[in-house]
């Protein structure tokens, strides 16, 4: 078993939902400690690039904040290698619901 060392992240997110960037509110040293290598925030998705060694896992978190009620499509994330094709994975899409609680 290979590592792979340019893995690309790839977690989009539905319009009603609204992904905190905690490097704007003096989130940096929580960012600091995180195992990626660099990570793109943007209105709607989230990019977050790293390596892994053979048999590494790794768990990434992105605070979002449910902006509407209402039911809404979650995209599938995606990771793959971006030079290697032969590593790829992908979830299922889903619907979900916001309610109140």
């Amino acid at each position: 078993m290979y590592g792979a060392d340019n893995v690309a992240l790839t977690q989009i997110f539905p319009s009603g939902w609204e992904i905190i960037n905690t490097r704007l509110f003096g989130g940096a040293a929580a960012e600091e400690n995180n195992s990626y290598d660099y990570r793109d925030i943007r209105d709607d998705r989230v990019y977050t690039y790293f390596s892994l060694g053979p048999n590494e896992t790794k768990s990434f978190e992105v605070i979002l904040t449910a902006a509407y009620e209402g039911e809404y499509t979650l995209p599938a994330v995606v990771c793959e290698d971006m030079y290697d094709n032969s590593f790829f994975a992908r979830t299922r899409g889903m619907t979900v619901k916001v309610v109140k609680e």
